[in-house]
């Protein structure tokens, strides 16, 4: 194209001193025709800029990352002339048309059209543009290109994958699981609740009940202390997709595979996160898991979700701190998240901290948090690796 430019400005500086030294009609007709050149050029690539069409479509209507989605789409040319060099650009930062190569040329007749049937693969949860982004075409005598973006883009919603996993090789499952109390505890201490007329008498906690200086009374014993926690953070830390995607993705996926993986096992489960209030979740069947799949679909990030109000209402929950075990799912490390941890491991609770983030762990020196595993998670890594 370069190459072209150059010749057709060199013509017209000979047209030029053509018409300066030696005048006539055909020195006039060729200064005229090599002046036109670019402007019937301009002209042309603006005629096929508006007349282009372009076709799109899924087939479907719910999506899963990382699973490929029927995709189809169509250029065609519904005019008279042809389109000489179209080349077609993809939304690539979250999603890859298979097959098909980014900006690969094909040229139109008239009434001519290319249709293709392939497929395409979102590879974060979440909403945003997909398929073609761009459409650029150049003129005949290749002169100059006009790039312009799809007047009509796909937006797609992706849904978080459900990764099973057989075993978490990342941590010692036996020696987590196992409810250690602190010394000067037992576990009717750390369930009571306020009495109830028609209680039995006899499960009145009178420890309790003289501190508070009121009835107390035990909470049954049981399934409750076999509840496993999953706690999420649905704080987000940039307003820029490329950083935020991934790493939401990653955790929503952490929660499922973690609270399917425990279901597996039959270990019930007390899954929390933040939406405005405390939403609490209850996994025991495959009835309760797909509901809280749906549930975790729907979760917004918002910077406005700090970690801080997810700790605050999390201390107040007697099953999170009488649990067998919490798996806290963050995408940043705090003062607030320590204080947190050390509240659970005060309980008697191990805590395993899954660390989404792109640049490892940013732990302080010298932390010591003896009933709590951190393991880094990268958002690229596949989750079966982590786990």
């Amino acid at each position: 194209m370069k190459r072209n430019r150059i010749i057709l400005a060199l013509l017209w500086i000979l047209s030029l001193v053509g018409i300066s030294f030696y005048g006539g009609s055909i020195t006039y007709g060729f200064f005229i025709m090599v002046t036109m050149i670019p402007l019937l050029s301009y002209g042309y690539l603006a005629a096929v800029r508006l007349r282009f069409s372009i076709y799109q479509r899924f087939e479907g209507k719910t999506f899963i990352s990382n699973r490929a989605i029927p995709y189809y789409f169509t250029l065609q040319n519904e005019d008279r002339f042809a389109f000489a060099s179209v080349r077609v650009y993809f939304y690539s930062d979250f999603s890859t048309v298979l097959d098909l190569k980014d900006g690969e040329e094909c040229e139109l007749l008239p009434g001519d059209e290319i249709t293709k049937d392939t497929m395409l693969i979102c590879r974060y949860r979440g909403t945003y543009m997909v398929g073609i982004k761009s459409v650029e075409i150049v003129d005949f005598l290749r002169l100059f290109r006009m790039q312009y973006k799809n007047p009509e883009p796909l937006e797609v919603t992706i849904n978080p994958q459900t990764v099973e996993v057989n075993e978490l090789r990342s941590i010692r499952l036996s020696r987590i699981l196992s409810r250690e109390y602190p010394s000067g505890h037992s576990v009717p201490d750390l369930n009571v609740r306020d009495y109830v007329p028609g209680d039995d008498p006899r499960r009145i906690h009178w420890k309790a009940t003289a501190r508070s200086q009121q009835l107390m009374t035990r909470l049954e014993t049981g399934e409750e202390q076999q509840n496993i926690s999953i706690l999420l953070s649905t704080c987000r830390y940039s307003d820029k997709p490329a950083d935020y995607l991934p790493t939401e993705n990653r955790m929503l996926e952490l929660a499922l595979a973690l609270s399917r993986f425990f279901l597996v096992q039959g270990i019930p489960v007390r899954a929390y996160h933040r939406a405005d209030s405390l939403v609490d979740s209850s996994i025991t069947d495959s009835a309760s898991f797909a509901s809280y799949y749906e549930r975790i679909a729907r979760v917004a990030f918002f910077q406005s979700e700090k970690d801080s109000l997810l700790f605050q209402a999390l201390g107040g929950v007697e099953s999170v701190l009488s649990a067998r075990a919490a798996f806290l799912i963050l995408a940043r490390w705090s003062p607030e998240a320590e204080d947190f941890v050390r509240l659970l491991n005060g309980n008697g609770v191990s805590v395993v901290v899954y660390l989404v983030t792109d640049a490892g762990s940013s732990l302080p020196d010298g932390l010591s948090l003896p009933r709590t595993e951190i393991i880094p998670v990268s958002p690229d890594v596949k989750l079966e690796e982590v786990l």
